[in-house]
């Protein structure tokens, strides 16, 4: 049965008690098998008799504020104590459409004390969803609410009104996370609920239906363990840069990844960067994870200022919150390297962007995370994309960072914004020379000259062995004629069969000729590389004035080498190899298979995911690949800086002819690796790394050509340099530089531009 009265349940919006409609169900459970037997009313229930009793109870009470709808609908329940008696349950439910101006409100109740309220769609405009269109424009959503309450009196106004602000306020990707976080809020707010049901529909999601939705129920034990919701603002303005507002948790105790971005253009950018991350080592809750390439980009905004230095860091910080973080950061570019802010996006000498704390959302006055210009900027983005998986999600776009990254490779530049989106890649050295590549692989390849120091090489027998200083002065001259940009001196033989000489006797073979090049003005811009696996002789060469250390056993021969490299910051060459020169010529056989939940790519930041290559030479790369990245690793964990390091793959080294050949065939797809450890929570990418690769003379090359003698592999040395640059190769490691040179002349034309 149904009747309609005006009843006083409490203050209207002026707060005042004011009557207002309520409409009254009440449903009895009952068995009428005697009334249909007998056809006697005295077995059925007087419906007159029960709504003259109400509405005369009503009228009688039309002064009496009930305080609530709960409170009126308890009073209608205990009056029918009577009819109650021959019922086995008997439901009141008091429905009033107007006492919230957000949406009707009804009260059940079966016992006359606990029931439930239900707010009936109550609509918000919210931010949810995963396409980019709906994370910038707000779309309706309904919602229905059912609130257990032991006690009838509950201000259901405020509980609207706090579920729609809380809504409104926040973003969401999908409709199970906001009907979870809303019964959470209510818990929160209002303890008098123990049970609540909270069902949302989207109108719009799909034109050719009313609406999809999801609905769930909780009682406040279930979500009791879950950290508290806050809100750093109730409601920001939209943008384009996802400058969202969201929901923070207050409790950041834990381990947390974080990413930050750097970047600076006054006095000396790389050493500005250096004492940043130094002094963030120093912080005792702070930890470097990894760093990642460094890259030279255009400024933004303000155009008339010197190029950036940029780059990402990750870190791993215990027991800190987003903001205790940002004011660490703060505290670095202001007070330890006395930044001085002029105006926005001007010269600065350190500046710190937090970019990514964990996958949390944060939006207050003072920060926003995700960084809300991340999506706009390639300096960002790129190296970023060093560092996270391809199936990263965005935390408030929903899409994977790597998509925004090649939406924005693919997007003209606004020159009135920056001249150039485009990055230059540093590798920067131990004495303040650099190497500069630009990341669309359009640079001239670099010439690498060998300078052999010893007197039993495979390829040159040791012409240049034990040589006066002029004479090694007048030759690495004639080198950088050649085209030379880069001098490698070795002192010791790889050749199969070899004997390592001595560290001494090593270390005066190379040391001697890295100084006399050292001391001649005409060769200040060649950077010198030395060709050594011993940590003693780079450390003496270094000292010397050798920039690089180039190590054919990528760490494996001197457990000291990677604690040098980090010390000194020189630039080092982390070429791939198996066993000894005695041993690698048998351990050519490449397993891709894995015993481990490791998940590997090749992912190309233009095309995506490669597809895959005949299963030996894909076995090929993985295994080249994965063995790298553990060397990486285990150099990152002493403190070497991802920006020193230069890939080799090591053509020659534990390879056959025909492995050999599929690595040049195919040496870009190295630089596409990456690997992830969910076991570790660990992800390494060789993307954003330079290559070198060294084919001289290659015995491989002598056995395709029938060419016996090393000396002899000129031109095959320069048609393998060719398919080097077109695979991308950054530097070439050549003997005959006057050849290489200008077979890279006519390579980098045909395939650079």
């Amino acid at each position: 049965m149904g009747l309609r009265d005006s009843v006083i349940i409490g203050l209207d919006y002026w707060k005042r008690p004011t009557p207002h409609p309520v409409a009254f169900d009440v449903t009895f459970s009952t068995d009428f098998s005697q009334a249909c037997k007998t056809d006697d009313l005295h077995y059925s229930l007087n419906y007159l008799a029960i709504s003259t009793k109400i509405s005369q109870f009503l009228q009688k009470n039309r002064f009496r504020n009930f305080s609530s709808l709960g409170g009126v609908a308890n009073a209608v329940h205990n009056l029918l104590e009577q009819e109650q008696r021959v019922c086995s349950e008997m439901r009141v439910c008091a429905s009033a459409p107007k006492i919230d101006i957000r949406a009707p409100i009804s009260f059940g109740t079966t016992s006359g004390a606990a029931g439930t309220y239900r707010i009936h769609g109550l609509r918000a405009l919210a931010l949810i969803g995963i396409f980019t269109f709906e994370r910038l424009r707000r779309q309706y959503v309904s919602l229905e609410i059912a609130l257990e309450v032991p006690l009838a009196h509950l201000d259901v106004g405020k509980v609207s009104e706090s579920v729609q602000n809380y809504v409104e306020a926040t973003n969401f990707k999908t409709v199970e996370a906001l009907v979870k976080l809303a019964c959470q809020w209510i818990f929160q707010n209002f303890t008098a609920v123990d049970r609540a049901s909270v069902r949302v529909c989207k109108p719009h999601a799909i034109v050719y239906t009313d609406s999809v939705g999801v609905s769930c129920e909780y009682k406040r034990a279930e979500l009791a363990p879950e950290p508290p919701i806050t809100m750093d603002a109730s409601k920001h303005d939209q943008d384009a840069s996802f400058n969202l507002p969201v929901a923070a948790t207050s409790d950041y105790a834990g381990t947390h990844d974080v990413y930050v971005a750097f970047g600076s253009n006054e006095d000396a950018p790389l050493r500005n960067i250096a004492q940043a991350l130094s002094l963030l080592e120093q912080h005792p809750q702070i930890t470097i994870e990894q760093t990642l390439a460094l890259y030279m980009s255009k400024p933004m905004y303000h155009l008339d200022q010197a190029d950036f230095c940029n780059g990402v860091v990750k870190l791993s910080v215990r027991d800190m919150s987003p903001h205790a973080l940002l004011d660490v950061l703060k505290e670095i570019e202001y007070e330890r390297l006395l930044r001085v802010k002029q105006f926005a996006n001007d010269l600065r000498i350190i500046d710190l962007d937090l970019i990514l704390f964990g996958r949390a959302t944060i939006t207050s006055e003072r920060l926003v995370v995700p960084h809300k210009a991340m999506l706009d900027r390639t300096f960002v983005l790129q190296p970023l994309c060093e560092l996270l998986p391809p199936d990263f999600v965005h935390p408030v776009t929903a899409e994977p960072v790597h998509d925004h990254l090649a939406r924005l490779l693919r997007l003209l530049v606004d020159h009135t914004v920056q001249k150039s989106s485009e990055l230059i890649q540093l590798v920067p050295t131990a004495h303040g020379r650099r190497l500069e590549f630009r990341s669309n692989q359009q640079s001239p390849t670099v010439l690498m000259g060998v300078f052999n120091a010893t007197p039993d090489l495979f390829s040159d027998g040791g012409r240049r062995y034990n040589l006066d200083r002029q004479t090694i002065v007048d030759m690495a001259r004639t080198m950088k004629r050649q085209g030379a940009r880069i001098i490698d001196v070795g002192g010791v033989s790889t050749r199969p069969g070899s004997t390592a000489p001595s560290a001494d006797d090593e270390i005066a073979r190379v040391v001697r000729v890295v100084e006399a090049i050292r001391l001649d003005p005409a060769l200040d811009d060649i950077l010198v590389s030395v060709d050594t696996y011993r940590a003693c002789v780079a450390e003496k060469a270094v000292a010397a004035g050798a920039d690089i250390v180039n190590d054919v056993s990528m760490g494996l021969f001197d457990p000291a080498m990677f604690a040098f490299v980090a010390k000194s910051g020189c630039g080092y060459v982390m070429n791939h190899t198996r066993g000894t020169p005695a041993t690698m010529g048998v351990l050519t056989d490449f397993d891709a298979s894995r015993d481990d939940n490791s998940v590997e790519y090749f992912v190309d930041a233009h095309l995506g995911d490669l597809p895959p290559l005949d299963d030996a030479v894909q076995a090929l790369l993985t295994s080249v690949s994965r063995e790298l990245v553990s060397q990486l690793q285990a150099a990152f964990s002493q403190g070497v800086r991802r920006w020193q390091m230069i890939l080799d793959p090591g053509v020659g080294f534990a390879k056959n002819t025909r492995q050999n050949l599929a690595l040049v065939r195919h040496c870009s797809r190295v630089k596409r690796y990456s690997r992830w450890d969910p076991d570790l929570q660990a992800y390494v990418s060789l993307r954003g790394l330079a290559m070198l690769v060294g084919t001289s003379r290659k015995r491989f090359l002598g056995e395709i050509t029938d060419i016996p003698v090393a000396s002899d592999r000129a031109v095959p040395t320069a048609a393998s340099v060719v398919a080097c640059v077109e695979q991308g190769v950054d530097i070439v490691r050549v003997h005959d530089l006057d050849e290489a040179r200008q077979a890279v002349q006519v390579a980098d034309a045909l395939y650079r531009g």
